[in-house]
């Protein structure tokens, strides 16, 4: 929170500063193009769709099944989770892992998922980050911070994911562990008397389930598949914010390879757990991109406003409705733990 109260006073300093290029921006808000911003929205509500549907696709794999409509309505109330609270991350992964739970996943199914829909997101957006770079002529080796060290970070990831799921049993140690912290917490508000034979049993079977999910390449093909349709449907978000305001798409393959690039930049950089939801970071990081392609500054703060207006503020008063409305249908009531 305190870094959040420094980033906020940090911001206002510097709108005050440029104050006349954000009242040029706010012109160029006013009069955005309708259509474009219609065609944004939606394809930012398609993104989220099609993540709802990698989650659903994931969750399959352990023999749940989770449908679109839900799996769309649960990532929406995540989203807007994350988006509105501190520590929204970690209570929005909560959220989902119910979500798995009301769907008939175990815990070890239900964290296997939540573990593969983690690494397969932002491995796919930095693999398109890359991607991008080399499509704009800009060399990796010039971009060690902004390109190498994800790439490097994401190798990584997905590597010890899948050494993970090849040996689960890596995991008996640290899920015994966090049981009995969790134990512990519970005998401390709730009086309730756990033992460690209890945790060490339950972990066993977290193991023996998270070593139960082997989902084959056909259903691994659809789920980067999806992913990548995803990503791109808040890139057509982002181009349709540029047109939108009055600026002007490339007309040449480096010139779409750069607008990818900053794309990805921006959202590795709003992933960096300061602010919920990435506020401000993501909209600065795309302005730095955008002024440095050439456009004038107040097209590039119009656009990036309007951008994450569409693909992620649109979201929150989405999300906290399909929130209401799960919880009426009794999506937030807790399962019994599975024996």
């Amino acid at each position: 929170m305190a870094i959040a109260a420094v980033a906020a006073v940090g911001l206002a300093l510097f709108v005050a500063a440029e104050w006349s290029q954000f009242t040029d921006a706010a012109t160029l808000l006013v009069h955005a193009q309708p259509g474009w911003i219609a065609l944004g929205c939606a394809a930012s509500i398609l993104s989220i769709v099609l993540f709802a549907a990698v989650r659903s696709t994931l969750l399959a794999a352990g023999g749940a099944r989770l449908s679109l409509g839900r799996s769309s309505a649960a990532s929406f109330a995540a989203g807007a989770v994350a988006a509105s609270l501190p520590g929204g991350g970690a209570i929005a992964t909560g959220y989902m892992v119910q979500r798995y739970r009301d769907a008939g996943a175990d815990g070890g199914s239900a964290a296997w998922t939540t573990i593969a829909t983690g690494v397969v997101a932002p491995s796919v957006l930095v693999f398109i980050t890359v991607g991008g770079y080399s499509a704009s002529g800009s060399g990796l080796g010039d971009h060690p911070i902004g390109v190498v060290v994800p790439a490097v970070a994401a190798v990584a990831l997905l590597g010890g994911f899948f050494a993970i799921a090849r040996r689960p049993t890596l995991l008996r140690r640290p899920a015994t562990w966090c049981i009995r912290v969790w134990n512990w917490v519970r005998r401390r508000w709730s009086g309730t008397d756990v033992g460690s034979a209890d945790a060490a049993a339950a972990a066993e079977r977290f193991v023996r389930s998270f070593g139960s999910v082997h989902p084959d390449a056909a259903r691994w093909a659809s789920a980067w598949g999806l992913q990548v349709l995803s990503w791109a449907g808040e890139l057509v978000a982002l181009f349709a914010a540029i047109v939108a305001v009055g600026g002007v798409l490339p007309h040449e393959v480096a010139g779409w390879g750069t607008l990818v690039a900053i794309y990805g930049t921006a959202q590795l950089a709003g992933a960096i757990p300061i602010i919920p939801g990435g506020a401000g970071q993501v909209e600065a990081a795309l302005v730095v991109g955008l002024v440095a392609t050439g456009t004038d500054e107040s097209t590039a703060i119009a656009a990036s406003v309007a951008f994450r207006l569409m693909s992620h503020w649109l979201v929150v008063p989405i999300g906290w409705v399909c929130f209401v409305a799960l919880r009426r249908r009794g999506a937030d009531l807790p399962r019994p733990p599975a024996r």
